[in-house]
C-alpha cells in the first residue's frame, strides 16, 4: 500500500511540477509578445489563439529544452576540450557577423540568396576564426584555459537550433492542422519559408539562456515545497482553467 502511494505521489509530482513549469513559462512568453507588439506596432493584440494571458509554444518549448539539455547543463564543458572550442567559438563569430550584416547596409531576406552572395566572406571568417583560437589555445596557460567555462555558448547554441526547428514545426501544424496562422516572417532578415527568421531565432537563444540559468532555479525552488498538496490543487485547477480555454477555442 505504502509503495503504491509513494508511486502515485511520484507521479503527482511529476506532472505538477511539469503543467506549473508550463504555464509559468506560457505566461512569460505571452507577455514577451504582447510587450513586443506594443513597443513595435503600439497597440494591444492578444498574441495566443486561447483566450487566457499564455502562449502554449512557450511552454512545450522550454520543457523541450530542460528535458533535451539536462545533462548538458550539469556539466562543465571547459576551453581544453578540443571538440567543444571551435564550434563554439564559430557559431559565436558568425552570430556577431550576421548581426553585423542585419544591421549594416544590407538587407536580405532569403537565407539561400545571404549565403550565395556572402560565401566567399564566410569561408574567409572561418579561416580567421580558426587561426584565431589555434593561437589563443597555444599561448593561453593552461590554467587560465581550464578556467573558461563554455557551458554557457554551448546552451546558447542548442537553444538557438532546438527552439528554431520547435517554432518551424509549430507553424506547420497550426497552419496545416488548425488552419491558424499566429506568425508570418516573409519580411523579415533570414527567414525560411516566413516561417523562422533570424531575429526570432536570436531572440529564443538569449531569452532561453537567460531562462534557464536565472528563472529555472526560482521556479524549481519555488515547486520544492513542504506542502505538496497545496501544489496539486492549484496545478489541477489551473488544468481545468486551460482545458476549458482549450476546448471553447475548439468548439468555436
Amino acid at each position: 500500500m505504502r509503495k503504491k502511494n509513494k508511486k502515485e505521489n511520484k507521479v503527482l509530482e511529476f506532472l505538477s511540477n511539469n503543467f506549473l513549469t508550463f504555464l509559468v513559462y506560457a505566461i512569460i512568453g505571452w507577455i514577451y509578445e504582447v510587450l513586443w507588439f506594443i513597443v513595435v506596432r503600439h497597440k494591444f493584440v492578444n498574441r495566443g489563439f486561447l483566450y487566457g494571458p499564455y502562449l502554449p509554444i512557450y511552454g512545450f518549448g522550454m520543457l523541450i529544452l530542460l528535458l533535451l539539455l539536462k545533462k548538458v547543463l550539469k556539466k562543465k564543458h571547459l576551453f581544453t576540450e578540443n571538440k567543444y572550442v571551435y564550434p563554439s567559438i564559430l557559431f559565436v563569430f558568425l552570430f556577431i557577423f550576421i548581426t553585423v550584416v542585419e544591421y549594416g547596409i544590407f538587407r536580405i531576406k532569403k537565407l539561400l540568396t545571404f549565403l550565395l552572395f556572402f560565401w566567399p566572406y564566410l569561408f574567409i571568417y572561418i579561416l580567421i576564426t580558426i587561426i584565431f583560437i589555434t593561437i589563443v589555445k597555444k599561448y593561453m596557460d593552461k590554467k587560465t584555459q581550464k578556467k573558461i567555462d563554455l557551458t554557457p555558448i554551448i546552451i546558447f547554441i542548442l537553444i538557438f537550433v532546438i527552439t528554431t526547428v520547435i517554432e518551424y514545426t509549430a507553424h506547420i501544424i497550426l497552419d496545416k492542422g488548425l488552419n491558424i496562422i499566429l506568425w508570418n516572417y516573409s519580411n523579415d532578415f533570414l527567414n525560411i519559408n516566413s516561417r523562422v527568421c533570424w531575429d526570432a531565432s536570436r531572440n529564443f537563444a538569449i531569452g532561453g539562456t537567460v531562462l534557464l540559468y536565472f528563472v529555472q532555479p526560482i521556479i524549481e525552488k519555488k515547486l520544492d515545497t513542504k506542502q505538496p498538496k497545496k501544489k496539486y490543487l492549484l496545478s489541477g485547477l489551473l488544468g481545468i482553467i486551460v482545458l476549458i480555454d482549450l476546448l471553447i477555442t475548439v468548439i468555436g
